[in-house]
């Protein structure tokens, strides 16, 4: 059982270096693509919910707050803008007002002007996004459904992020959202980082595993919580075994049990 623990410990420990036998560790960072800010302000002033009334007041404040986000001259990747323009809009609706849902065309134009994906048709796959106060004790869930029961969003434009961990290359290829994908946002207690919290509906999709102690092979780990640095392009990813890798591919019942059961958080480059 000792060696089992120390094994998951060792899986889930994964902590970005480059080696020369893991070649797509030494690819650059993606380049940032700048968001059409102008464009940006003007679709969320147009905003509406479904009931067809705006969902923001856009005030200077709340201008200079999205500038900083999109404009500010520390490195911030793609994927934390993404969740820092959603919670911009989270603390830009007051939660009497919730439920609220919001639909295509205008979260669509929304998030094109923010440039937040590389890839322009990803943001035509998502059919609605919903922020609801179903916890009193709890930040606001945002839940966004998706046109398909599975979305896979190849990161890094397919390419992926590597590092060398645990003798071998680990490779993150995908995320994999399923319908629906619900997260929570908020800073840190201790700190201005973002923090998405509560995931449900989403794993990464690669090659990790080790062989170190015994051979494993794994190809699917549930996120459950990402700590953006603030003024870096890292985060402390929070994670552990996804129960689709042992639906998928056969291991050992006791590394499924325990597998399962033990999450471990790393810091490390992350993007999309």
């Amino acid at each position: 059982m000792r060696k089992w623990l120390f094994v998951v410990f060792l899986l889930l420990s994964w902590n970005a270096h480059a080696d020369e036998r893991c070649p797509l560790a030494d690819i650059p960072a993606p380049r940032v693509v700048p968001a059409d800010f102008s464009g940006l302000v003007s679709a969320l002033k147009n905003l509406q919910d479904v009931g067809g009334r705006p969902l923001v007041d856009m005030t200077p404040e709340g201008e200079s707050e999205l500038r900083n986000v999109f404009q500010g001259s520390a490195p911030i990747s793609k994927l934390e803008q993404f969740y820092q323009l959603l919670y911009w809009i989270q603390r830009h609706v007051p939660e009497s007002r919730l439920p609220v849902t919001i639909k295509p065309p205008g979260i669509t134009e929304v998030l094109l002007a923010a440039k937040v994906f590389k890839n322009p048709d990803f943001p035509k796959k998502i059919m609605a996004t919903t922020l609801t106060k179903d916890d009193k004790l709890k930040a606001p869930k945002i839940q966004v459904a998706f046109a398909n029961p599975e979305v896979r969003f190849p990161l890094n434009e397919g390419i992926g992020f590597a590092s060398w961990d645990q003798g071998k290359c680990q490779v993150a290829r995908e995320l994999v959202f399923y319908n629906p994908f619900s997260f929570r946002l908020r800073t840190a207690r201790n700190s201005k980082n973002l923090v998405v919290d509560d995931f449900t509906g989403v794993n990464l999709y690669g090659d990790f595993g080790s062989v170190i102690v015994v051979h494993i092979d794994l190809k699917y780990i549930d996120l459950e919580k990402v700590e953006f640095i603030r003024g870096t392009e890292e985060g402390k990813v929070t994670a552990r075994v996804a129960k689709r890798e042992f639906v998928e591919n056969e291991h050992s019942s006791l590394f499924k049990f325990v597998g399962t059961l033990i999450p471990n958080t790393s810091r490390q480059r992350i993007d999309w």
